[in-house]
Formats: structure tokens, C-alpha cells, sequence
């Protein structure tokens, strides 16, 4: 797919909430043109123009020959039916149409996401295989009744807590990490847009419920959670086994999930169901006292169950949320809160104590190597985890400092964020990363690094995009936050919403259903309406570039831009709602 070259005027083809920040880009312009906005519904019949301060234009990296100008028209709050017109006389250019209200993104995006998931649940045959799964080249005799959950991707029918576990800085949370955030996406949808909570709440609660089921029965009796059950992309019943695979879906016996393999949010989400104002299949009680049995074996045993047998940040931000939601739900489960505490300080001070502040912004220590951390699904859990963990503390223990210490360190990470997105041409406002690719020294960048820990993964980031975005949304509700940061955050969080929302250089909506220019990804293994594709990365030769199915990548590549994958879904889901 290509990027837009003509002149255009780019705009969210989801459209803007009211009192959201919004922007457009306009494409192709050598200088900026005079730029209004045209109310088209029948109430402004016959007049009502605005102007709109237009940016000068940009090239980004090498993502284009054209270049891009970033407009703002964020006082534009009156709910109706819009576009946006560039130029004067007959020399103009129109955008699509797009419409501001209230509610405007959560009322077209949680119903379709929810929906999502529901058609992502495993059931049928692939069910009825996993409710007696075995365990690789394992002839025990031995099955977990590994019913439920829901399959991990468009072409990979497998349920995962993690994969890429054998690396120590790539592991992704995906169903653990989905059951959070269905239930933490009811919690702020009521917050932030009480007047879908009637329609939508129940059935985000629900559905975050029959994930916390799925964690239960995945986890063995000693108290660790399984890491995956995989049958190598065969799509073949008698090849689900329970495993944790290495590249080239070599399959192992290490299926024990660490903090950082989908243990940690395996105990967050279901300490947090067992506050919910429903249950499952399960009681609150079932689920409180699996979240604990679960905590107070990672305790014991986390570095056991890691291939280097050391942790690194990924630990630390999984096992403090898992610390957070189970002091969350200690009263209310009439248990001892102190062990919770006490592990929750540790990570919290562990990562404060990776912080480092560079010459463009703050970034984490990742490992025992001294690399950045930097992540392709995730960024932002690290700041999720340290404003949940204050948000906890604060109202357990009111005294206890290290609830602010836990915010200072949230709000350094994402003003390094900040810094690197500002440092350079980059008027559609793309979050940037420290990375550091295999064999090469750190750098700032746009896009995820081809060589990397795993051998072969990288993707389109929408994920990582959306953790970064729903971070903001929740720091920007912090009081202690200045006006001046408090808008830059907004504006962070309207950017990514605007990205995976068709304004982006490809003029395509990732939401599968919505707007314009949607990619397919194959037609056997079709992607899920409401569902959200691995999205835009670098050039196939040039990561430098953009690419969003590029011409000149190999064929069976697509995946890296246009196959489903859960933990998109679930970190847009969180975004939305926060918004």
C-alpha cells in the first residue's frame, strides 16, 4: 500500500470526540495553504466557515518525497458534520467528512471491540480438543481442562499468556493482559463516558470475566500459570500442546509462566475480577485465592522459570500490577495486605532505580546488558503499572510516600516519551523510542528494529501505540500535572487514537469495519470485524521508511502489517475509554 503523494487533507476517519484535542495533516503542500473548516449538516445550510492555523510543511525521515503540515483545530467543540478545505478559489482541496460529538470514538469503538473478542473466543472444536490438553513430548498421560480464552490472531489459532518468552525484553502480555484491560475498560468507561455504561459496561465486565475463567483452569495446581497452548501453525486439533515456543515454532517442556511471560497480568486480572460487581464461572473468592497462589509462587520462583534466569523490567512492571490489584483487592477479600505492599515497593523502587535520563529524555534500563528498554506491544505498561500501583497505595495507606515516588517516575518516563516525539519533524505526532537493534549501538526511532533478540519478529506496533495512549490519558488526570504538560499528554493520546483511526500517511482506518482504505489480510484466514491490524512500520529495506504492506516485501510477509492480533484490540479498548 501506498502513501499519500497528492495534495490531501488527512483527517480521523473515526472522527473527534468534543472536548478532545484534534488535528488534521495536510499532504503535499510546498507551503501552508489557508486552511477552514465547512459545517456540512443541515443546521450551518448556507454558511459557517472557520479558519485553522496550518503548520509549516515537514518531511518525515524518508517516509515520503511529499511533505506533511500539521493543523490544529481543537476549539472546534460544536457536535456536527464536518470537512476541512485547503486552499482559496478553485485551487482547493477538501478532506473526507468526519463529525464531532460527544462520545464520539467509544460510541463507534467499544461495541465493535467487544464483539471482537466475543468472536475471538475459543469454542467449538478447538474447545473441545482443549478441554484435555497435554503437555509437549510429554507421555504422562497427564490434561488441563484449557477451555476458554480466546485465540491469539488472525492466522494463529493458538491461546497464548505470552510468546517470544525465550527473549528477555520482547515477552508481550496478550490474554492475561486482554482480561485486564476488559475489566479496567469498564472501570474507566464509567468514569470518563457514564452515559454508555447501561449498553456497554456489562458486557465489557463480562467478557473480561470469561478471561479471568480461562486463567484459573490454565493454571497448575503448584501455582504457576501455563505460558501457551500451540500447535506449531498447523491449524491441526492433535498439535495443541501446552508449551512455550522458540523461533520457527519449535516447540519446548519450559511452559511455566514468569512475571514477564503473562504470570503477572495472569494475577492482576484476576485479582481484579474478584472485585467485580458480577462473577463467572468462578466465585470472587476463587479468584482472589487463585491470584494469591499465583503471586506467592512467582515470589518464590520467578527467575527459575526464565530461560536467562535473570529478570528484567518486564518482570518488574508485570509483578508490581500483579502487587497493585491484589492490594486492591485485599479488603474487600479480608486478606493480609502486607506481603502485597511490600513486593509492590520493590518493583516500584526497581524501577525507579532503571531510570536514566539521556540527552533526548528519559528512558528504563532494560536488562542485566544495560540496553534501553524498549517494546513493539507495550511501552506504556510500564507507566500504567506505576500510576495503578500510586493510584492503590494512596488509597490503602494514605502516608505512604511511595505512592508520589511512583508518579515522579510514571511522569519522567513519559516525558522522555515526550522529548524524543518533539525532537524531530513529526506533524502526525507518532510516539518515539529508544531502541537499540541487535548488534548495534542505542538510537532513537520511529519504528521497532528489524534485527532484534527474537531472530525474526517485528510488526506493525498499534499495540504499543495504544499502551502509550492510554498512559497518557491516565497521567493526565494526575493533579500534580501542569496545565502545559497536561495538554501535551491530551494531545499524545488523540494523536494515537487519530493514527489507528485512519490518520496516518496511508489514509486507512486499522479498525476492522470502520472508515476507509481497511487492509486485508488473507482470504482463508480472514481477519474479525471490530478487530485491529498489526498496522504501519518501517520499509521493508529502509527502516527509515514506512511501510504499510509494502510491494517489495516477500509474500507470506503480510502478516507483519495486516493479520489481527488481540493485544491491539485491548489497548485501544483501554484508550478509548480513558479518553
Amino acid at each position: 500500500m501506498e502513501t499519500v503523494d497528492a495534495p490531501a487533507v488527512l483527517v480521523s476517519h473515526l472522527g473527534y470526540d468534543t472536548g478532545a484535542r484534534k488535528s488534521a495533516v495536510l499532504v503535499g503542500f510546498d507551503d501552508a495553504p489557508e486552511l477552514r473548516v465547512e459545517r456540512l449538516d443541515a443546521e450551518a445550510a448556507g454558511g459557517g466557515e472557520t479558519a485553522v492555523a496550518v503548520g509549516a510543511p515537514q518531511h518525515v525521515a524518508r517516509w515520503s518525497s511529499r511533505t506533511y503540515a500539521r493543523a490544529d483545530f481543537s476549539s472546534l467543540t460544536t457536535p456536527g458534520r464536518y470537512r476541512l478545505v485547503a486552499g482559496a478559489g478553485d485551487a482547493t482541496v477538501a478532506s473526507a467528512p468526519f463529525v464531532i460529538a460527544a462520545d464520539r470514538i467509544p460510541s463507534l469503538v467499544v461495541s465493535d471491540i467487544t464483539a471482537m473478542f466475543r468472536a475471538q473466543r475459543s469454542s467449538g472444536e478447538i474447545d473441545r480438543a482443549d478441554a484435555a490438553a497435554r503437555f509437549y513430548d510429554d507421555d504422562s498421560g497427564r490434561t488441563v481442562d484449557a477451555r476458554g480464552g480466546w485465540l491469539d490472531a488472525s492466522g494463529d489459532y493458538s491461546k497464548f499468556l505470552s510468546h517470544l518468552t525465550y527473549t528477555s525484553m520482547m515477552s508481550p502480555q496478550q490474554i492475561p493482559l486482554c482480561a485486564w484491560a476488559l475489566l479496567t475498560a469498564g472501570r474507566e468507561l464509567r468514569a470518563a463516558h457514564p452515559g454508555l455504561e447501561t449498553s456497554q459496561y456489562p458486557r465489557l465486565r463480562d467478557e473480561g470475566l470469561f478471561g479471568a475463567d480461562f486463567l484459573i483452569r490454565f493454571q497448575d495446581p503448584a501455582g504457576f500459570f501455563y505460558t501457551a497452548i500451540f500447535d506449531a501453525l498447523t491449524k491441526r486439533l492433535e498439535e495443541r500442546v501446552i508449551t512455550a515456543p522458540l523461533q520457527d515454532s519449535v516447540r519446548t517442556q519450559r511452559w511455566q509462566a514468569a512475571y514477564r511471560h503473562g504470570g503477572g497480568l495472569a494475577i492482576a486480572s484476576l485479582a481484579l475480577a474478584s472485585r467485580a460487581d458480577d462473577a463467572g464461572e468462578f466465585t470472587r473468592e476463587q479468584y482472589f485465592s487463585a491470584a494469591v497462589r499465583g503471586f506467592d509462587h512467582l515470589e518464590a520462583h520467578n527467575r527459575e522459570y526464565l530461560f536467562d534466569g535473570e529478570e528484567s523490567v518486564i518482570d518488574d512492571y508485570c509483578a508490581l500490577l500483579a502487587a497493585a490489584e491484589l492490594l486492591g483487592a485485599a479488603a474487600e477479600n479480608g486478606a493480609d495486605a502486607r506481603a502485597f505492599v511490600e513486593a509492590g515497593t520493590r518493583r516500584a523502587d526497581s524501577l525507579a532505580g532503571r531510570l536514566r535520563d539521556g540527552a533526548t529524555g528519559a528512558w528504563l534500563v532494560g536488562d542485566v546488558n544495560g540496553r534501553p528498554y524498549f517494546h513493539a506491544a507495550e511501552p506504556g505498561l510500564p507507566v500504567v503499572a506505576l500510576l495503578r500501583w500510586a493510584e492503590v497505595l494512596r488509597a490503602a495507606s494514605p502516608a505512604d510516600p511511595g505512592a508520589d515516588a511512583a508518579e515522579r517516575t510514571a511522569l519522567a518516563i513519559l516525558t522522555g516519551v515526550l522529548r524524543r516525539t518533539d525532537a524531530v519533524a513529526n506533524p502526525f505526532g507518532y510516539p518515539r523510542q529508544r531502541i537499540q537493534p541487535a548488534g548495534a549501538a542505542p538510537r532513537d526511532a520511529f519504528f521497532f528494529p528489524h534485527e532484534n533478540e527474537t531472530g525474526y519478529w517485528w510488526q506493525g506496533e498499534n499495540a504499543g501505540l495504544a499502551s502509550l495512549a492510554y498512559a497518557a490519558a491516565v497521567a493526565s488526570r494526575l493533579p500534580e500535572v501542569d496545565e502545559e504538560l497536561r495538554a501535551r499528554l491530551r494531545t499524545l493520546h488523540a494523536d494515537v487514537v487519530a493514527w489507528v483511526g485512519g490518520l496516518n500517511p496511508f489514509d486507512s482506518c486499522m479498525l476492522q469495519g470502520r472508515g476507509r482504505n481497511g487492509v486485508e489480510y488473507s482470504a482463508v484466514y480472514q481477519n474479525t470485524p471490530g478487530g485491529i491490524v498489526n498496522g504501519i512500520t518501517s520499509g521493508w529495506a529502509d527502516e527509515d521508511g514506512i511501510a504499510f504492506l509494502p510491494a517489495d516485501a516477500p509474500d507470506g510477509e503480510e502478516w507483519r502489517w495486516a493479520e489481527q492480533w488481540i493485544p491491539h484490540s485491548g489497548w485501544f479498548l483501554l484508550a478509548v475509554c480513558a479518553g
